[in-house]
């Protein structure tokens, strides 16, 4: 008779001369809280780290990101350490990423989309509501791509709208923190 541990994950019971194996109970999976929504296959895949996250949404040109959303040091270095290449992975690009914390903290949220948005201040090139569990959550964005970030209270990019973020914002401000529904990229 083989023997099974719990070590392996397993119980084992002998129940009127029968095996009974069962899952063991073990320890819980990271909680998936670093997401990333493609808007060009419309996928959407959740992450226990920043550094999976990062990774997928770069097909794994970006390897080095923290497993804990970055500090302002490690953001910085993050930053120098990535080209526009790194950003460009079959034919998608990282627009952007939000926090649910200010200063870059909490779970995250990273849109990939099909390329780089144009820069032009109010046109939307690309857009999205905010995914499953992201409304009213977001207190901190990271612009990329060239993209310009502009936040709505309400979905379909409807109600007044906050931005344009061009850079890196520790806080959205008491307008918007907490209030999106959907976001836009210009």
């Amino acid at each position: 008779m083989r023997t099974l541990s719990a070590a392996a994950g397993l119980t084992a019971l002998t129940l009127g001369g029968t095996l009974c194996v069962s899952p063991a109970a073990h320890a819980a999976a990271p909680p998936a809280n670093h997401c990333v929504q493609n808007l060009k296959t419309g996928k959407i895949d959740c992450f226990g780290t920043f550094t999976a996250a990062i990774s997928d949404a770069t097909h794994g040109r970006i390897t080095t990101a923290p497993a804990g959303v970055p500090d302002a040091a490690q953001r910085a270095t993050l930053d120098r350490s990535i080209s526009r290449a790194d950003l460009t992975a079959d034919g998608e690009v990282i627009q952007g990423t939000f926090f649910d914390d200010r200063d870059f903290g909490g779970a995250s949220w990273t849109v990939v989309g099909a390329g780089l948005c144009d820069g032009s201040d109010g046109v939307i090139n690309y857009q999205t509501n905010t995914i499953d569990g992201w409304a009213d959550r977001i207190s901190s964005v990271q612009p990329w791509a060239n993209c310009k970030i502009w936040l709505y209270p309400e979905p379909d990019l409807t109600g007044d709208r906050d931005g344009p973020f061009t850079q890196n914002t520790a806080w959205v401000g008491s307008m918007m923190d907490d209030r999106t529904k959907s976001v836009g990229f210009s």
